[in-house]
């Protein structure tokens, strides 16, 4: 009897040997491919894997979206409905987009006709990804259809609407910056990143300290804090005291009381000026998905935010902290290295020693 001569499954450009491999390079289209080919069915042959083989022949339904379905659940056995529907979002979208596509394919436009069509089928995108600027999912599978069916427009758009998407929908411009075609093309230079960066969102608010009494001394400027404070009285008993910030910036008596300042200075003329202060200290808050932040002190260990094979784009990192692939040993970030830069990494472990300092980032 002749040996069935065995051979790799090749997913999101990776070998597959095994169900292992399969499940870690899982890849919906790569895997829509070999099913249609008939490939993924000879490869479970061969691998002996009689069970899954089975399985595989019931599946009934025509349709993208159904065979998909019924992947996402052989090979996952334990995926939830919400991480199907993700799976499943793009090619729900390029269904609605290729009906579209073969709409306009079957009527014979003239080229006007085609050309107003193309610009009002990349304006209808563009409004649709202004009305779902928080829907990650959403805004994943749009850009890829912008880039594969828009690419031209878009680029020659694109000072137009990196303006627009920068206020009203930053995150669909981290989107694409986590987005292969999107970094090799280009299109976003140092500026524009340095701008992209303002934009991400604060994983801290302010809140009043302690207030802190500060008597005069007499005479002479008194460096106080070089911290943002906020004033909350001074007593001016000499008539002669007052304040300034760290930019020398000068608020003679009670004209400074109520204000916010960073660093504060003081000027008196002896114990009976003062001055009540409270110190202004960042309380780190909870982003709303999908982002995701971390702070922690880690007592100098790496902490295992999240695992091998999960692709993270890195927004923003506090100075006196470090990052690195998931487990990659000898390899230490520090924020120099990641902010404004965008990095995508394979996992993330973290080191801070930092309680108040927060990591942000996205998983892609």
């Amino acid at each position: 009897m002749t040996k069935a001569i065995k051979f790799n499954l090749l997913l999101d450009k990776h070998p597959v040997r095994d169900l292992t491999d399969l499940r870690a390079n899982f890849n919906l289209d790569d895997l829509l491919t070999a099913y249609h080919s008939q490939v993924l069915h000879r490869w479970l042959e061969v691998r002996g894997l009689s069970a899954e083989l089975s399985q595989l022949q019931e599946i009934a339904g025509s349709d993208e979206l159904t065979i998909a379905r019924a992947l996402c659940q052989l090979f996952h056995a334990d995926i939830s409905e919400a991480q199907i529907q993700a799976a499943v979002y793009s090619l729900e979208f390029r269904e609605q987009q290729r009906q579209q596509l073969e709409v306009l394919a079957s009527q014979e436009f003239q080229r006007n006709t085609v050309i107003k069509s193309y610009h009002a089928g990349y304006e209808q995108l563009c409004e649709e990804m202004l009305e779902k600027t928080e829907d990650y999912p959403f805004l994943k599978a749009a850009v890829n259809t912008l880039w594969a069916d828009y690419e031209p427009l878009f680029r020659v758009d694109f000072d137009l609407f990196f303006a627009l998407f920068i206020e009203q929908s930053p995150l669909t411009l981290y989107t694409m910056l986590a987005n292969e075609a999107y970094r090799q093309s280009e299109l976003f230079d140092k500026e524009r990143k340095e701008i992209a960066f303002s934009k991400i969102p604060s994983s801290y608010k302010e809140k009043e300290g302690k207030a802190v009494n500060v008597a005069g001394e007499g005479y002479d400027w008194k460096t106080i804090t070089d911290q943002k404070v906020f004033i909350k009285s001074l007593k001016n008993a000499s008539g002669r005291a007052k304040i300034r910030d760290k930019n020398n910036n000068e608020y003679v008596g009670d004209i400074g009381v109520g204000k916010t300042l960073v660093g504060l200075s003081f000027y008196s003329y002896g114990s009976t000026d003062n001055i009540k202060y409270a110190p202004i200290i960042l309380k780190p808050i909870p982003l709303l998905p999908p982002y995701q932040s971390y702070a922690g002190a880690t007592e100098g260990y790496w902490k295992d935010l999240e695992p091998e094979g999960t692709k993270c784009l890195i927004l923003k990192m506090e100075n006196g902290n470090f990052i690195r692939n998931a487990g990659k040993n000898g390899e230490e970030l520090n924020a120099e290295a990641v902010n404004k830069e965008f990095l995508i990494l394979d996992g993330i472990d973290y080191k801070s020693n930092n309680a108040n300092h927060a990591l942000i980032y996205l998983v892609i």
